[in-house]
């Protein structure tokens, strides 16, 4: 037995030299590395696989209706047919006489646990195992891993939910999708988590394209102390702070421009900021993101490769923010790698004096598989990395400093101003002590509070002060942002929160739409299946992608079913549920996708395609085709059309019945003249005909020039003003003079003439009715009787 090798399997080749680097001296062979000890061989990613339906039966390579559900009793696996070559080698290994222990050494984690446990099945192998785990690729780190193997069965959950994953996957995306392709005759690609993040993507682009844009103003003043200090403040009233009817900001503001003030309440607190938790590959991704414009896949790349590749951070693929206490224990050494690079130097003194981080980082209850993503004890060299893979090590290196460093204070001071009983806000914010911020030398100015100024000037509670200026600001409310990686990854890790169900809800605390190591790979199977695309940072949804979420029934696309199935698979793991139980209820939710798709063909069957909206020319349904949302009644001779690609830009099913229900769409943005110039419209129905709408012809139509300046003279909500009033003009036509509402021909005979006809029925301030014509003298309206 003395004789016996040791098998060690790898995830991949460069992981296998790594370990035969540690582990001695090596021969190489053909698809693996030996010595007297041990023989070192690698996986090529998934070697095996589950097998295709037609691996079951011939019969099943055709895709119909006739042959769904379909539902192995059994699982069967197969050998990769790209890879049977390092198989066969990793097989003939396996069952090799003189092997006598095999040591898995895949990725510590869910995914490279089924790799191994694919391999070991399909091989025959029943020889002993033991697990190599460990959460970084120090040469230290290696050698304490191989003196402190664990036994294969401490793993046999993690397997057992590996495999429920993969095979639940199997059965709900060969099953819908097949079902969904063949009911509407195109490749339509289902997943588990694949549809319900893209549903994400889908509804939030919906929301865009239904939101209505609508200007809003707000009112600033800005008042002036004894000794000329001056401070800005912004209006409100209650919850209340901004006005939807220019002319009723325009009446406040000539109520209190010039006016005394008082100062009413002035309130200061100090506000402490603790540093940031430790990263996790979510939080890496999303910071990245938003700091670099990296993708999600990109980011976990870069963090693989220094983890595999450079050893200078310790394992990629977790969810963990917090490190264990015998984790910590080896902190002196990593900070005092980090001090032999000079732009971490002046930090690691502060951070080796600090001591052991508190509770608040290191909580062994608070770790799962691995601990968060920190530098490991190899001292970096910077200057030999590749620009993107030293700007992901600085990131998780200043998050990992930042811990060592004292909060970070700020005085907020809040006054509230008086003017002629009218209040306004100020709010200021002053740094008292950077704390932790110190860390990041490329810090960014902190937000400032709109309705304020940085620093305020010192103020007590009913001192006097002078309105000397007013400012009326128009704003628009905008539509939900498009979904970035960043903050598509968010949601995804937060799933539960979207969810009704209160219980459920708080079930899934911490599982989302898949996991760490798979929710980059989702958006780059999305992008490449054709349903979304990046434009820019931003997240976007193709028509093929908006199709499929309209045709797949609400079970499917809803975060409740991922997120059940999630929780469960965790549960597994955790031996807390059952994952032949967990498989049963997966064979009836699949069953029941394939009839609700079957359904759907029978309804289709009566009405062949699905109406958009009723033809604006003739009312009848207008449905897709391949290059249009026409009318059904073409036969008839109707020939209303909305082309799908306008100008350049492809029109999405959402806009198009946008279109049709309402007349018009939201703003769309990418249109492209044609001399190749881009520019945004919204598009509007007009006779039958799609025409473009720009953003300044949805304001109100003029009714005359303002006698003051020559600009027009537009309707608003309580009177008939000019249009000039961002450039400060006052001119305004109240809709209701002395009790008495003006028509819209006199205000246009008052513009166009000077005065009305004659008006009856004003009522003085006294209540006594009296007759009069309104006329214009020196840009204000005045009698004349």
């Amino acid at each position: 037995m003395d004789s016996e090798k040791k098998l060690v399997i790898t995830e991949k080749p460069s992981v296998a030299r790594d370990l035969a680097g540690i582990l001695g001296r090596f021969n190489r062979k053909d698809g693996y590395l030996e010595n007297n000890e041990y023989v070192i061989t690698w996986a090529i990613g998934h070697l095996v696989e589950l097998a295709a339906p037609e691996d079951y039966n011939p019969q099943l390579k055709k895709w119909s209706f006739n042959t769904l559900p379909i539902l192995p009793e059994e699982f069967k696996l197969k050998a990769n047919p790209g890879t049977k070559k390092q198989f066969k080698v990793v097989k003939e290994l396996l069952n090799r006489p003189d092997i006598g222990q095999l040591i898995c050494a895949t990725d510590a984690g869910r995914e490279g646990e089924l790799i191994f446990r694919y391999i070991y099945h399909l091989s025959g192998s029943k020889k002993p195992f033991v697990r190599l785990w460990l959460s970084e690729t120090t040469p230290a780190a290696v050698k304490k891993g191989f003196e402190n193997l664990r036994p294969g069965i401490e793993f046999d959950r993690l397997g057992y939910a590996a495999q429920a994953r993969s095979q639940s996957d199997w059965l709900i995306g060969i099953n819908a999708t097949r079902s969904f392709t063949v009911k509407h005759n195109d490749l339509l690609s289902v997943g588990r988590v694949q549809t319900p993040t893209l549903a994400l993507i889908v509804n939030r682009e919906q929301e865009i394209n239904n939101f209505v844009t609508a200007p809003y103003w707000e009112l600033y003043a800005k008042f002036t102390k004894n000794n000329g200090e001056t401070y800005t403040g912004r209006w409100f009233k209650g919850e209340q702070n901004r006005f939807a009817d220019p002319l009723a900001a325009r009446a406040l503001q000539d109520k209190v421009d010039g006016q005394p003030a008082a100062v009413q309440q002035v309130e200061e607190k100090d506000i402490t900021e603790l540093p940031p938790l430790l990263f996790n590959l979510n939080d890496l991704q999303k910071e990245a993101n938003k700091k670099y414009g990296l993708a999600a896949a990109r980011t976990l790349e870069l963090a693989q490769s220094l983890y595999e590749t450079r050893k200078l951070l310790t394992y990629p693929r977790t969810d963990s923010r917090h490190i264990t206490k015998e984790l910590a224990k080896t902190i002196p050494g990593r900070l005092n790698a980090l001090s032999s690079a000079t732009e971490y130097m002046p930090y690691t003194a502060t951070a080796m004096a600090a001591g052991t981080p508190g509770k608040r980082y290191v909580d062994d209850s608070k770790v799962s598989d691995h601990t968060a993503l920190i530098p490991t004890d190899i001292n970096p060299v910077l200057d030999n990395l590749p620009t993107d893979e030293r700007k992901i090590f600085d990131l998780v290196v200043r998050r990992f400093l930042a811990i060592f460093f004292p909060p970070a204070r700020y005085k907020k001071t809040s006054v509230t101003t008086e003017a002629t009983g009218e209040t306004f806000l100020t709010v200021g914010r002053v740094e008292l002590d950077k704390g932790w911020k110190t860390v990041y030398t490329l810090l960014e100015n902190e937000p400032g509070e709109e309705d304020g100024t940085g620093v305020i000037p010192k103020l007590g509670q009913g001192e006097s002060v002078q309105t000397t200026k007013t400012e009326i600001r128009e704003k628009k409310a905008k539509p939900p942002k498009r979904y970035t990686e960043a903050s598509l990854l968010a949601v995804m890790e937060g799933a539960g929160r979207l969810l009704d169900d209160k219980e459920l809800k708080e079930a899934m605390k911490g599982h989302g739409l898949g996991t760490p190591a798979t929710r980059a790979a989702i958006i780059e199977r999305l992008i490449k299946v054709g349903y979304i695309e990046r434009h820019k940072k931003n997240l976007v949804p193709t028509a093929k992608g908006e199709k499929l979420i309209n045709l797949v029934p609400e079970i499917i696309k809803n975060p409740d079913l991922t997120g059940k199935w999630e929780k469960t698979l965790a549960d597994i793991e955790a031996g807390a549920a059952n994952p032949e139980e967990f498989m049963a209820g997966i064979r009836k939710l699949t069953t029941e996708i394939v009839e609700l798709a079957r359904n759907q063909i029978a309804r289709q069957q009566q009405s062949t395609k699905e109406s958009l909206g009723k033809c604006p020319l003739c009312g009848k349904d207008v449905i897709e085709g391949n290059k249009g949302y026409g009318c059904s009644g073409y036969k008839e001779g109707c020939k209303f059309v909305i082309w799908i690609k306008i100008a350049g830009k492809k029109l999405s099913l959402v806009q198009a019945k946008t279109l049709l229900e309402k007349g018009k769409t939201g703003i769309i943005k990418g249109f492209k003249s044609k001399k190749g110039n881009k520019f945004d419209a919204i598009l509007q129905l007009k006779d039958g005909k799609v025409e473009f709408l720009f953003d300044s012809e949805t304001e109100k139509q003029p009714h005359g020039k303002c006698p003051l300046c020559g600009q027009d003279v537009i309707e608003s909500a309580k009177g008939y003003g000019c249009s000039g009033y961002k450039a400060g003009c006052k001119f305004v036509i109240w809709k209701e003079i002395c009790g008495k509402k003006i028509t819209v021909n006199e205000v246009q005979d008052l513009l166009q003439k000077g005065k009305t006809p004659l008006i009856k029925d004003f009522k003085s301030k006294t209540g006594k009715n009296f007759d009069a014509i309104l006329v214009l003298q020196n840009g204000k309206v005045g009698f004349e009787f």
